[in-house]
């Protein structure tokens, strides 16, 4: 048997308007009105739960991209041949002089490629769900200082002090609502 969040509520307008309730009545009603905060918890839970599994999505799409960006750089294809003499600059049997040019020029090549190719790649990467999520956790942690000085203020002996402790939390208070605001 399925009973609906409505019909819960029906009960309960019937029965608070039926009077003098008997004893069992009055646990029904009691039974009735926690159901419903029940119920309301649950649906608060399943938008958590929501929520979170978006976030989870957008950082799992965000983590692709770094991984490209992460294995384009460190592709073996892309990387020079170390050998113990010459350093992968290819003239191993050539000079010394001439494996140092090698080296640089070979160097300046790569640094070529690294600002040409990769560091605009990065650029366009965009990260803003881990910024969001991660100002959201700062904004929890000022959050839990906030009620840290509300309590200390509460416990304060006296009024310079009771007063010095809420105006922190305040500031504070107002510090997590530009993080979170920041994040959006």
């Amino acid at each position: 048997m399925t009973i609906t969040l409505q019909a819960v509520n029906e009960l309960i307008a019937s029965l608070e308007s039926a009077g003098e309730l008997s004893i069992r009545e009055q646990k029904f009603l009691k039974l009735a009105k926690e159901f419903r905060i029940c119920s309301a918890s649950l649906d608060a839970a399943i938008k958590t739960g929501n929520v979170l599994a978006d976030q989870n999505s957008q950082l799992a799409a965000e983590n692709v991209e770094m991984k490209q960006i992460i294995d384009s750089v460190t592709n073996l294809d892309n990387e020079p041949q170390y050998h113990a003499e010459g350093m992968g600059c290819g003239l191993e049997d050539r000079g010394i002089t001439d494996r140092y040019d090698a080296c640089r020029y070979g160097w300046d090549e790569a640094m070529e490629r690294i600002y040409g190719e990769v560091i605009p790649c990065a650029d366009e990467l965009d990260f803003s769900a881990t910024d969001r999520i991660v100002a959201g956790i700062k904004a929890d942690g000022v959050e839990m200082f906030v009620e840290k000085c509300r309590e200390k203020s509460k416990q304060a002996i006296s009024s310079d002090i009771r007063n010095n402790w809420w105006l922190a939390g305040e500031h504070a208070d107002d510090f997590a609502k530009q993080l979170r605001e920041g994040a959006k």
